[in-house]
């Protein structure tokens, strides 16, 4: 009998050694997802710099304009988008056809949803589809262009984001 209770220890003791190795194991791989996670993070980052080669010594770098956080007062989503899409903000370097390529996409979006300001998902559809159909990115242009497609969808979607949050707000406030 004495034999079965040392083995049923020696059993207890190695689950418990097992169960250390497993939850050591699920840390480590944690911290390898979270180290994947970070180096896509650095590429995308990278990606997001665009040069202009002027000269073979001077390349400029472009940076992509990014969504405002300050909008200001608005009521309908048309309104959110419009604030999003007035406040772009190319910064300092200025560089014409990457800027070009960028407004096109804007001016083109911004008329369309100025026409369709009741229904902005049919927009949404139209950017996104572009953008999957879109191809070409090796002129500055064409890369302004297509980065401004990205701008208008996250545009569309950060004025639903807002909208969204407003009106919960309000409810909250009234409840």
């Amino acid at each position: 009998m004495d034999n079965n209770n040392l083995d049923m220890f020696k059993v207890v003791e190695m689950m418990d050694k097992q169960k250390k190795a497993d939850i050591d194991t699920i840390f480590s791989d944690l911290d390898s997802v979270k180290n994947s996670v970070m180096e896509e993070e650095e590429k995308r980052k990278k990606a997001d710099k665009v040069y202009s080669y002027t000269s073979d010594a001077d390349p400029t770098l472009i940076t992509k304009p990014v969504l405002p956080a300050d909008l200001g007062s608005f009521n309908t989503r048309f309104e959110c988008f419009r604030l999003l899409i007035e406040k772009v903000s190319y910064g300092t370097h200025n560089v014409n056809s990457y800027v070009e390529g960028h407004m096109d996409a804007l001016k083109k979006y911004y008329q369309d949803a100025s026409n369709n300001s009741k229904d902005l998902y049919v927009i949404e559809a139209r950017v996104s589809d572009e953008m999957n159909r879109y191809n070409s990115h090796s002129q500055l242009y064409e890369k302004g262009y297509y980065d401004g497609l990205l701008y208008v969808f996250k545009s569309l979607k950060r004025s639903k984001e807002l909208l969204m949050a407003k009106i919960n707000k309000e409810i909250i406030n009234k409840l």
